[in-house]
């Protein structure tokens, strides 16, 4: 494999679309309320980028340097770490973390300063202390504090995935906060932590023996199982009662996102039936892009309503 190849995977781009799918909810539902700047999607796309990769290399220095990497293998289904596997060397990975942390930084600030162009000063500092807590948390998995090794990391993904990133996305387009919007935020945050918790459950004997005392360990793997369940139903309630709550009820095309359900409802089956790594491991990638279909399904279903249910859909 060669160099360039090896970070690629390293970078682990298939995680990128759940990262982009809470910009694209928020984005979507400021045009909806009658706001759009491309600049600030641009920013706000290439800053969660960065706060992914950095993730995501953080994690894989961390879990090497942890000796957690020792105990995952191939034959297990369980995915092989750059470091861990020996493809890079610890030197080249915290230099690649110290990057990437860099860049975040460089994003964030471009984000904030196009963002929150003509709002008051404590806005703009409330997104530059938000940004560097995103680069806190994005590096802390498994480096430092080392949450997710405490049962934390459902908690901080469902937060910065889904409110963070939605009404975050949604006030720098429209300058204005409204706290139910919080509501679709929660959704996707809901099902962003359903991902984790996949990976979490087929991971759950090798956290075991890693010492990683993840949420879905601590639980044992039928509880695991019911707040997996729990997990994707509940962002159904909270998708279905902002549509509910929103300030004008348009039309059946505001419920778009229900086209998910037999998918998602088809995993959770799945799950409850899963025996093995590999099985649960085959159930991420489908549940991930499905999360990020149900968030852009719930997005532009609000925005093509826009008051027109008398029109023809195409």
């Amino acid at each position: 494999m060669s160099n360039w190849a090896i970070w690629i995977q390293a970078a682990r781009p298939r995680t990128l679309p759940l990262a982009l799918a809470c910009i694209a909810l928020g984005t979507l539902i400021a045009a909806d309320h009658g706001s759009f700047n491309v600049w600030v999607l641009a920013a706000t796309v290439l800053t969660a980028t960065a706060y992914q990769i950095l993730s995501n290399l953080a994690n894989d220095l961390g879990d090497g340097l942890s000796g957690a990497d020792a105990h995952r293998t191939g034959a297990h289904g369980v995915e092989q770490r750059a470091v861990g596997s020996g493809q890079v060397q610890l030197t080249q990975m915290r230099r690649a973390v110290q990057i990437l942390t860099a860049i975040s930084v460089f994003f964030t600030a471009w984000t904030v300063w196009i963002g929150t162009q003509g709002m008051p000063w404590f806005a703009t500092m409330s997104f530059a202390l938000l940004g560097l807590m995103a680069i806190v948390a994005a590096r802390g998995y498994t480096l430092g504090w080392s949450y997710g090794y405490r049962g934390w990391g459902d908690v901080f993904v469902m937060l910065f995935f889904g409110p963070v990133g939605v009404v975050g996305s949604y006030v720098l387009q429209s300058h204005q906060w409204e706290s139910i919007v919080l509501l679709p935020g929660l959704a996707i945050g809901l099902l962003a932590a359903s991902v984790l918790n996949l990976n979490n459950m087929r991971d759950v004997e090798t956290d075991r023996l890693a010492g990683k005392r993840t949420l879905a360990l601590r639980m044992g793997l039928p509880m695991a199982r019911v707040y997996q369940t729990v997990l994707i139903l509940e962002a159904y309630i909270a998708a279905t009662a902002y549509v509910f709550l929103q300030t004008e009820m348009t039309c059946s095309r505001s419920f778009l996102y229900l086209a998910t359900l037999p998918l998602l409802g088809e995993g959770v089956y799945k799950m409850w039936k899963a025996k093995s790594p590999a099985a649960f491991d085959a159930l991420l990638k489908p549940t991930a892009l499905q999360s990020v279909l149900f968030a852009l399904l719930l997005g532009l279903g609000l925005l093509i309503d826009a008051n027109q249910c008398a029109k023809p859909l195409f």
